[in-house]
């Protein structure tokens, strides 16, 4: 999923552990040559993807018992994701900074610190909806049901079902997970954007529709969607 907003930013929608998001976002960055490149990265998940998976378990354990069982669950389902594919979660990421070194584009960091982000998450839901959820990873570890498609998933309506999906299964962290982060990743874009510089935005397909439509708000509407295309 590639979006063009006005004629200096481009957002590029992946997921991630699909090897076509590693290249739709090395060849936009490539091709757009921008002079700045924003990742769906905070500063803790950048080190814990260049320092690995355990280093990350490690420290969400000092960060409370909840922390670690739902980083440990995310993980694991990253790692089953992963295994199908062949492409690490946060391949393409790393693949977007690196070819923004490559270039010489400044390379931002734009997403909410995932450690405030899970302690607003755990510290404003219930036990049942805090049940609810580590069920439903848990569930999804299991090989059950018909499973995702996962070459579907930067798809446009494929995207739109499974937000809609979430926000039913927990409003709550449909709110903090992906609502407080657009929100955040939008204001992060438009201060970008007032340096005048081209910018290439690499975040995952289900951000995408929520950091446009925040962008729009911010910006008072003066930018309009104009383009749209797939890359390869």
């Amino acid at each position: 999923m590639i979006k063009k907003i006005g004629d200096r930013l481009t957002i590029v929608g992946v997921a991630h552990v699909l090897p076509k998001s590693v290249a739709e976002a090395e060849q936009v960055i490539m091709t757009e040559r921008p002079e700045i490149v924003a990742v769906e990265l905070d500063p803790a998940r950048y080190l814990a993807l260049t320092r690995g998976a355990k280093t990350r378990v490690l420290d969400a354990w000092r960060a409370g018992p909840g922390i670690w069982l739902l980083t440990a669950l995310i993980l694991m389902l990253q790692g089953k994701f992963s295994r199908q594919t062949g492409v690490e979660a946060g391949e393409e990421m790393l693949t977007a900074i690196q070819k923004a070194r490559e270039i010489g584009a400044q390379v931002h960091l734009i997403d909410q610190d995932i450690g405030t982000t899970f302690n607003r998450l755990l510290s404003g839901m219930s036990m049942r909806e805090k049940l609810r959820l580590f069920g439903n990873l848990i569930l999804s570890l299991l090989p059950l049901g018909k499973g995702v498609d996962l070459g579907r998933l930067t798809e446009e309506q494929v995207v739109e079902n499974l937000l809609q999906e979430f926000r039913k299964l927990s409003p709550r962290a449909y709110e903090v997970l992906i609502s407080e982060r657009d929100r955040h990743m939008a204001m992060r874009l438009a201060s970008l954007l007032l340096s005048g510089k081209r910018v290439v935005c690499v975040i995952g397909a289900g951000h995408v529709p929520g950091v446009c439509e925040e962008l729009k708000r911010l910006t008072d509407n003066r930018w309009g969607l104009n383009l749209e295309y797939t890359a390869g």
